[in-house]
């Protein structure tokens, strides 16, 4: 039985329920003096204290669709398979360089053991949006070409990536560590030197935002894809076009992903998005995004929709991945979103034979989404 079956939960509800009558049953008997029926009790009312929980973590993992198998709940080995494309036809700290826009933020993290022109380096930044009036803590890691003489004039692709809601960049950090991943990659000859940029799309905590320009609230789909491309170029050596930008997150942070590709291909000319979902929705969490009722709300959602654009826009210029696993319970609505997919867009399955909606997934996929941005960006 796997751990999102009905049998499962049912097979436990039951014996919790037997245990819990047993013991209501048994009590007059071991309601007596002595050691072993001291322990008979104790046994007894643990027993159904823990049937209890393992009803509630049931019932949790099955909502979110964590930890589909046992397999996914122990850690077992993942191997990443592609699926076919859709759609074709010097070592100085060089944080802000005086930028206006991006600022030190604090000591960064020692994710890195060497020097910059060795390893690469980790800096936390602020990057701040003049209009939106947002500014959001960000760790940027720049390979260690970005130091070395020989590539003193190089301008370098870059890869925007998002954390989950309610996630920060040093869950991030912490769990999947990407720059050291990066590293790692650049030195072994898997993957072109890249910047990267770790940054939460959570502005306005508790609230989640779904990285849209809410009606009346924050402007963060104009802050992540004007304000922030714009202030790093300010600052660093990137490459100016689309091709050479990509977009990545897990859970939300692939919706978010997946959202700025799909309506500003002129930013983000590549796209991965782990475990996202393929709409924009508002709940009791993100509030009213879309605005009153009427035709000008109707038309947001409607646009929010991304199989609706996808069969009624023209489709953008970008490529995308999609991490999922064939276990997941969005593994259908992947399928129909790459069912979709025309040229001259691209999207490209990345799929486990098991795996849930955790860290433990996003860690096995990351490697290979990296190494696969890095084959379509700009070399």
């Amino acid at each position: 039985m796997e751990l999102t079956s009905g049998a499962l939960l049912w097979t436990v509800l039951g014996v919790t329920v037997l245990v819990t009558v047993t013991t209501v049953w048994l009590w007059p008997r071991l309601a007596r003096s002595g050691g072993l029926f001291v322990l008979a009790r104790l046994g007894a009312l643990l027993s159904a204290q823990l049937g209890l929980v393992l009803v509630a973590a049931l019932l949790i993992n099955g909502y979110g669709d964590f930890y589909p198998t046992w397999g996914d709940l122990l850690g077992a080995d993942q191997q990443v398979t592609f699926g076919a494309s859709t759609g074709t036809s010097g070592d100085a700290l060089p944080t802000g360089h005086g930028s206006r826009l991006v600022r030190p933020d604090g000591p960064a993290p020692a994710f890195l053991s060497g020097r910059p022109a060795a390893v690469g380096q980790v800096s936390s930044v602020r990057l701040l949006g003049p209009r939106t009036g947002l500014g959001q803590q960000a760790y940027v890691y720049l390979p260690p070409q970005y130091f070395q003489p020989a590539y003193a004039r190089t301008r370098f692709p870059v890869v925007l990536m998002m954390t989950g809601f309610p996630g920060t960049i040093q869950t991030t950090l912490d769990r999947l560590n990407p720059p050291r991943q990066a590293s790692g990659l650049i030195a072994a000859g898997r993957m072109q030197p890249t910047v990267l940029v770790l940054i939460s799309q959570n502005v306005a905590l508790p609230r989640d935002t779904n990285c849209v320009d809410s009606v009346g609230g924050p402007r963060v789909e104009t802050y992540f894809t004007e304000e922030v491309p714009a202030a790093l170029r300010s600052a660093y050596r990137l490459l100016p076009g689309a091709d050479g930008w990509a977009v990545e997150g897990y859970s939300e942070g692939g919706t978010c992903a997946l959202d700025f590709g799909l309506r500003h291909p002129s930013v983000f000319g590549v796209v991965a998005d782990l475990g996202g979902d393929y709409g924009l929705y508002e709940n009791r969490q993100t509030g009213t995004l879309f605005g009153p009722p009427g035709p000008d709300r109707d038309r947001l959602l409607q646009e929010a929709d991304f199989g609706w654009r996808l069969t009624h826009l023209p489709p953008p210029p970008i490529s995308v991945l999609l991490g999922t696993s064939v276990r997941d319970r969005d593994y259908p609505a992947t399928k129909r979103f790459l069912a979709q997919v025309r040229a001259p867009m691209r999207a490209t399955p990345m799929l486990l034979a098991s795996g849930g909606h955790n860290f433990g997934t996003w860690a096995v996929e990351q490697g290979p989404m990296l190494e696969w941005i890095s084959e379509q960006l700009t070399h």
